[in-house]
């Protein structure tokens, strides 16, 4: 009857075993993400991910964007066998100038929201996304922090560490780490006015192409103006674009597309063509 008894106690305690995990699973991100917010290192598109403990992807997945797939918000956490299972609502980051900071789309949608706002919220609420983490057999608890760490950035690191090369100036800039940046020596800066001989003119733009809308950003009436800084090469083409003022919502990346086709007259010093640095601002705006 004893062995009976130790026996059954055994079993129970087995059986118990995956709730204790998922437990702390949801334990661990609650310590690790108080706000529940995450942000992926890699930024896959889809309603479905499965990745490896270090991150890399089991299955395909398409690639996504900065202000669509970046950050998550957790709405249950659980773990089976060794694969932990996140359920998550895909959060799209638009940046609030006010506050110098992206924030959640869905933050802005008014508290009486209209018929139009509904149906946005709606749509934004609608993103979710399922994250199959695999971890090895018979996985130690204490190692979930390292696997989340893996796959999304932890708390205090820098943002600069994974945003697209495109923000990493910005980011380092809001960080305080950033240096001031040196040009390459063959790369120059526009002369100010009244400017003498053997100094350079500016750049002259040709051909411009103008950028689209995302689609959620027009839904949201989001608009302003992006500003970019970049270098027009010595045949008039544009090269190392970077974003230093924000709108988010995709329209960075809207901007970055179009003003990347554009070509220059190529800025001139000494009656041969250089390479400089410039910023141009592009506007969206809702007609």
């Amino acid at each position: 009857m004893n062995r009976y008894r130790i026996y059954l106690m055994g079993l129970l305690l087995f059986l118990a075993v995956p709730c204790a995990f998922a437990g702390n699973l949801d334990n661990v991100i609650a310590s690790e993400y108080p706000d529940k917010i995450l942000t992926m290192r890699h930024f896959y598109s889809g309603d479905r991910l499965h990745l490896y403990g270090d991150g890399a992807l089991v299955d395909d997945a398409r690639a996504g964007t900065w202000a669509s797939d970046a950050k998550i918000e957790v709405r249950d956490a659980s773990q089976t066998g060794s694969v932990l299972t996140i359920k998550a609502r895909r959060i799209y980051q638009v940046y609030d100038s006010k506050r110098n900071q992206f924030v959640d789309a869905l933050t802005l949608i008014p508290i009486n929201p209209d018929k139009q706002e509904r149906e946005v919220e709606k749509a934004l609420k609608r993103r979710q996304v399922e994250i199959s983490i695999e971890m090895p057999p018979n996985p130690d608890p204490k190692e979930i922090p390292e696997t989340l760490h893996a796959v999304f950035l932890a708390r205090d690191e820098p943002m600069s560490n994974i945003a697209p090369p495109y923000y990493r100036d910005f980011f380092a800039k809001r960080e305080g780490r950033s240096k001031p940046q040196e040009l390459p020596a063959d790369v120059f800066r526009v002369a100010p006015a009244g400017s003498k001989a053997g100094d350079i003119t500016p750049p002259h733009l040709t051909t411009r192409t103008d950028p689209e809308y995302s689609d959620l950003a027009r839904q949201l009436k989001c608009q302003g103006t992006a500003v970019l800084s970049l270098v027009v090469d010595a045949s008039g083409s544009v090269r190392n674009i970077q974003v230093t003022q924000p709108l988010g919502a995709g329209l960075d990346e809207k901007a970055i597309a179009a003003v990347s086709q554009w070509k220059f007259d190529p800025a001139m010093k000494d009656g041969k063509p250089v390479a400089i640095a410039i910023a141009v601002e592009v506007d969206f705006r809702i007609h």
